[in-house]
């Protein structure tokens, strides 16, 4: 065998010198072997041991790592077996921030251990910088870096001086570096490194149409070039993140990360551009390239005399008609983009519906080829075309059996970016004849029928023009309804179209007058009104007429067939139905059936469904709601339904809404307000009833009672009770639950010299009325005071001078919204029927001769001015005799009285004990 050295990438020895003669084998020299070579031979036998000894001297760098590597090889067949061992390791010398986070030192390690240097700014991808660059040392595992640089002198790096800088711009320096430990004599790995520093930026020259050289050679010859490395483009604000090639428009190549100190470019497109060296610095924003020398694609008419002109398609177009100017903008990265909108109209033919009934895809870019041509200076261009609705969402095809629009978008885009975008508004109209649009359309299956809501329906024949130029078409339509009850004439004829069909113009307007023209059985008798209680076909012609004359004919064929909807009656609860039935007890309502509001709908599967509206009142209720199982319980109690054959009903919805139809979670009993219930059932069948009840919260109008002795100081029955004014008229508005009252007064006066202001007249309401609040708060609020003479037409006041006929209104309302009126008739009179009662000491005088009251001299009114018909009556019998017909009234009075009492407890008992009332 023999022992010899290794040096292999796998088996490396470095930092080793044989020392020669030193060989000896078993402590035998050899001084003619060499470990070099083939190496020392030997011989092994049995268990005999061979010791081959050598000397070697450490010649390698200082700080590398010692290696040596052996192998004995078997002569006969060189079977090899080595052996590798690291004698001294390598004394690094790291720089920071090596692979940590570079804006984070706290990653980096612990300094002159982890890391012994830092060279920043690091240098970019290519090996430069653009700003100067510091070496900076710290101490550790070593006290002394020298630093060599290629150009100036070497430096001793120390704890005490870090650091070296380089500053001025260079193509290349070369940096060496080697750390020592001056205690332990240890020294690092020699490290080696370049430094380039360009600071200042590129520029782009030239121009025009032809060509523009970007050019990194510095006006000051100090400088230092790296070379033109890409062309950005970027918007305009010329903003190119670091190291961003998203922007790149160009990149140029690079020889050891240095670039061509120019580089030409041709002819660019329209854009902003900025030049980056191989450094990094860019040419500065403000002085960055802005080419807009590129035009959009233009577009004019095609030559119909060409030599392939494109055939017609969509409405005919005079090629003397200019394509539309257009509208040009500018992006913020440079391009141009032009938009031309235009629009035409095609009238439909029902007979022969333009594009065959439907325009597809391929159909609108042949209109757009027969419409239009594209050129552009920067050839080749693309185009894209897109069928849009008239929202501008992507669709399929377009209807053009209906009026409509839809838009067909053809954009046009150059090799640059530019584009032109020709917008053609394509309108379908079928004439100027009032439209009819189904609510909801009859058979939505049928291809030739409306689909959706607001579909049109097609005229049954061509549009007629008239010599005055107006149009008129017809229309053709059925209606199936379940016979109901009563009659229909005209008015309810006209609600039957209104009902089932949307009428406008057509722009959409709703300024079109109804006319029915016609009602005939089916076998062609004319009919003043329609039976709806009986199963018949009908005619209906109706005339639509909109405000330029224009005419639509509607013809419409009304079915009335039996009915299947099942029958609905009512039992309201005591005190609730505003409209009781005559003879009907208010307190004991009996059960009665209720009709549907109009004919019950068919759908065209067959079932039926009916409409019932309905109204109750309540009182208000302090601290009480109404939640949806209380309104179930309602509606199931009020109503019952009887479908046909019998069977259950089921419910299928219901919702309690305010008065604007929203929806709520219970409804208010605490204060007025007007709510729905809508309750919808339905039979075995699918037949429904669906209940419309509008329910009332409603408290009474605030009460006027004439206080004892009317309030005008004439000492007349000043110990007695106060006289209530009945309302003249009272109702409750539907649609707030609020209610309003009319109470009338009649008082008769003598004449006197001072007009009765408002002041003067609210003056005599406030001592003549006594008014209270059926609220709890009992909050009353008086309104103003009006005055008008016995025509109607308001005064400032009211002349007392001479006899005559006024009036004085005020409106009294409560914290709810509830109003009363008090209308006082107020007649002045001449002579005995008048006069005016004094108070002592006053002073004053009426016309008449009498002492009467004016205003004392705080301004304020005397009652003792006033004075009521009742006591200027002529009395029958003496002061001590008086008349029996007297005692007949007055018992008469009391008899009344104490039937009303008891009818109001009835009526309050009745109140208490309804469940309803008290949920």
């Amino acid at each position: 065998m023999h022992v010899k050295l290794m040096n292999t990438d796998e088996h490396p020895t470095q930092g080793l010198s044989f020392v020669a003669g030193s060989v000896s084998i078993n402590d035998t020299p050899a001084p003619s072997a060499t470990i070099g070579g083939d190496g020392v031979p030997v011989i092994l036998k049995g268990t005999q041991s061979t010791i081959v000894t050598w000397e070697a001297e450490v010649t390698g760098a200082h700080g590398g790592a010692v290696v040596l590597s052996q192998e004995l090889v078997e002569d006969s067949f060189g079977g090899t077996f080595p052996h590798t061992v690291e004698l001294v390791a390598e004394r690094p010398l790291v720089s920071a921030p090596g692979d940590a986070d570079p804006n984070d030192p706290s990653s980096w390690g612990t300094p002159g251990k982890d890391w012994h240097y830092t060279r920043l700014p690091a240098a970019n991808a290519n090996g430069w910088n653009t700003s100067p660059v510091t070496v900076t040392f710290y101490p550790g595992d070593y006290d002394v870096m020298e630093l060599t640089p290629s150009e100036g002198g070497a430096k001793s790096l120390t704890r005490a001086d870090p650091s070296w800088t380089r500053t001025p711009d260079t193509a290349g320096i070369d940096l060496g570096a080697q750390a020592r430990n001056s205690s332990t004599g240890a020294v690092s790995v020699q490290k080696a490194g370049k430094v380039k520093i360009d600071t200042s930026a590129p520029r782009i020259e030239g121009g025009g149409a032809l060509a523009y050289t970007l050019t990194d050679v510095p006006s000051d010859s100090s400088k230092a070039t790296s070379g033109i490395w890409r062309l950005h483009r970027t918007d305009s604000s010329g903003t190119v993140a670091s190291g961003s090639r998203s922007s790149v428009f160009r990149e140029f190549d690079l020889t050891d990360g240095d670039g061509k100190a120019t580089q030409a470019v041709g002819k660019l497109p329209n854009g902003y551009y900025r030049a980056e060296d191989a450094a990094g610095n860019l040419t500065p924003a403000d002085a960055m390239l802005k080419v807009g020398d590129t035009d959009p694609p233009s577009v004019e008419r095609p030559d119909p005399a060409g030599p392939n002109p494109p055939a017609q398609a969509g409405p005919e177009l005079d090629p003397s008609d200019p394509v539309p100017t257009p509208t040009v903008t500018e992006d913020g990265e440079g391009l141009k983009h032009a938009v031309i909108e235009e629009t035409v109209t095609e009238m439909i033919d029902p007979a022969a519906p333009p594009f065959g009934g439907l325009l597809e895809k391929s159909e609108a870019s042949a209109m757009m080829d027969y419409r239009y041509a594209s050129a552009s200076t920067s050839a080749p261009t693309t185009q894209t075309d897109e069928l849009l609705d008239a929202a501008g969402n992507p669709i399929a095809s377009f209807d053009t059996k209906s009026p409509g629009t839809c838009t067909v978008k053809r954009v046009i885009t150059d090799s640059q970016g530019n584009t032109t975008t020709i917008l053609l508004h394509y309108r379908t109209t079928r004439d100027s004849c009032p439209v009819i649009s189904p609510w909801e359309p009859v058979d939505p299956s049928d291809p030739d029928g409306p689909q959706q809501p607001g579909d049109a329906l097609e005229p049954t024949g061509p549009v007629s023009t008239r010599p005055d130029g107006t149009q008129s078409a017809e229309v053709s339509c059925e209606v199936t309804e379940a016979v109901s009850h009563g009659t229909m004439g005209a008015d309810g004829a006209e609600a039957l179209l209104r009902r089932h069909f949307a009428l406008s113009d057509v722009d959409g307007g709703d300024g079109v007058t109804l006319t029915v023209q016609s009602m005939k059985n089916a076998a062609g008798n004319a009919v003043s009104a329609i039976d709806l209680s009986r199963a018949a076909d009908y005619l209906i012609t109706y005339l639509v007429r909109d405000a330029d004359g224009n005419t639509t004919t509607v013809r419409l064929t009304y079915h009335l067939i039996s009915s299947r909807v099942p029958g609905v009656v009512v039992t309201p609860d005591p005190g609730t139905d505003p409209n009781p039935q005559p003879g009907d007890d208010p307190l004991n309502p009996r059960p009665r059936p209720i009709d549907p509001a109009t004919p019950p709908r068919v759908d065209p599967d067959g079932t039926q469904h009916a409409d019932i509206n309905d109204e109750m009142r309540v009182k208000v209720q302090p601290g009480k709601s109404l939640s949806p199982a209380d309104a179930r319980s309602l509606m199931e109690r009020r109503y019952a339904f009887t479908p046909e054959g019998g069977g259950a009903m089921t419910e299928v919805a219901l919702h309690l809404n305010d008065a604007q139809g929203r929806a709520v979670s219970s409804i208010d009993l605490s204060r007025p307000g007007s709510w729905r219930i809508t309750y919808k059932v339905a039979d075995a069948n699918g037949n429904t009833v669906t209940v419309h009840l509008r329910y009332l919260v409603v408290s009474d109008a605030p009460t006027v009672n004439v206080k004892p002795g009317d309030g005008t100081g004439d000492g007349g029955n000043p110990g007695g009770t106060p006289t209530p004014l009945p309302p003249a008229s009272s109702t409750v508005d539907p649609e707030t639950g609020l209610t309003h009252s009319v109470v009338n007064d009649h008082v008769v006066v003598g004449t006197h010299s001072e007009p009765a202001t408002p002041a003067v007249m609210e003056a005599l309401f406030a001592e003549r009325y006594q008014l209270a609040s059926a609220l709890a708060d009992g909050k009353l609020t008086a309104g103003p005071m009006h005055l008008t003479d016995e025509g109607g037409t308001a005064v400032d006041a009211i002349d007392r001078s001479q006899p005559g006929t006024w009036h004085a209104e005020q409106l009294i309302t409560d914290s709810a919204g509830n109003t009363t009126l008090i209308h006082l008739t107020y007649e002045v009179q001449r002579g005995g029927a008048g006069g005016s009662v004094s108070s002592s000491g006053d002073g004053g005088s009426n016309d008449n001769g009498g002492s009467g009251a004016g205003n004392n001299a705080s301004g304020k009114v005397k009652p003792s001015e006033w004075v009521s018909r009742l006591h200027q009556l002529p009395q029958t019998g003496g002061p001590f005799g008086t008349c029996p017909l007297h005692m007949m009234f007055v018992l008469l009075m009391l008899l009344a009285s104490a039937y009303a009492l008891m009818r109001l407890r009835q009526e309050k008992d009745a109140r208490e004990r309804s469940p309803y009332e008290t949920a």
